[in-house]
């Protein structure tokens, strides 16, 4: 039953971006505010970033989320040492010359149950291009990032506004990750030092480019082989869109490292295209 109501806000949530307002904040205008110039693309560790973050702890304060980082904060910060190998393994540090602090922002609605839902979606974003940048210019371009991934931390900002005080079955665990770009390092860090008993997580839900539904509504939704109930309950509630599943819970976005822990995982992505980078 769980899954079903929460599959049916996410799916609702992708044709009311443009409109539906909760805690008097639309998802548009999270997405602009994410997305505006002052905060240059969001890279990770940078200023720029923590203002993003700090913009998220107001709007989970905001919604009625209760901080759940470290030391009773929204925050959970990581540092490490960027790769210059790109084969090689980010090394997880203490802050020092040649590091770089990320920052996840979490909240979490208590309703006293025995098990916990994640949902997550990564805010971090190229700051002004570099490695996996498409821009071929000589001047340096702000990347903004609309739908990678302000867009996914759109739709999270609004489920956990309509998950607030309803829906008691679970308790919810509202993550926006730092690193995703870098590497997926903020939710690798996040299961590796997680604020909740992992063991108690019924599964989690991801969104990275959710913001530009194509005109046949097509729906790529990865990991429906994680769990059983996947594939019939997102076909049971399926009335728009065009499905396009995936069973695989490994692929280049946070689901990957919950799954990894061997926590179901879905991902829920609307298409890559030109200038998503």
């Amino acid at each position: 039953m769980w899954n079903r109501i929460i599959l049916a806000l996410i799916i609702v949530s992708f044709f009311s971006c443009k409109s539906e307002k909760h805690a008097s904040v639309s998802m548009e205008e999270d997405v602009a505010i994410l997305a505006n110039d002052s905060l240059t693309g969001r890279e990770t560790g940078t200023t720029e970033e923590i203002m993003a973050a700090e913009y998220l702890r107001k709007r989970m304060e905001q919604i009625g989320l209760q901080p759940k980082g470290n030391a009773g904060t929204y925050f959970q910060t990581f540092t490490f040492k960027p790769k210059t190998d790109p084969h090689s393994k980010v090394e997880y540090t203490l802050t020092g010359d040649s590091t770089i602090t990320g920052t996840n922002v979490i909240g979490y609605i208590d309703n006293q149950a025995e098990n916990t839902i994640i949902i997550g979606a990564h805010y971090d974003h190229l700051g002004m291009g570099g490695q996996g940048s498409l821009y071929r210019g000589e001047e340096p371009q702000i990347h903004n990032g609309a739908d990678d991934n302000a867009s996914g931390v759109a739709v999270l900002l609004q489920l956990a506004d309509s998950l607030s005080n309803k829906h008691k079955g679970n308790n919810y665990l509202i993550i926006s990750f730092s690193g995703e770009e870098m590497g997926l390092l903020g939710s690798n860090y996040f299961v590796k030092n997680a604020t909740i008993d992992l063991s108690k997580v019924n599964y989690m839900l991801n969104m990275d480019m959710v913001g530009r539904l194509r005109e046949d509504s097509t729906l790529s939704v990865s990991g429906t082989g994680t769990a059983p109930v996947w594939t019939q309950s997102l076909n049971a509630l399926n009335e728009d869109f065009k499905l396009v599943l995936k069973e695989s819970g490994v692929g280049p976005s946070d689901h990957t490292s919950f799954y990894l822990q061997d926590i179901p995982v879905l991902h829920f992505f609307t298409g890559q295209h030109e200038d998503y980078h």
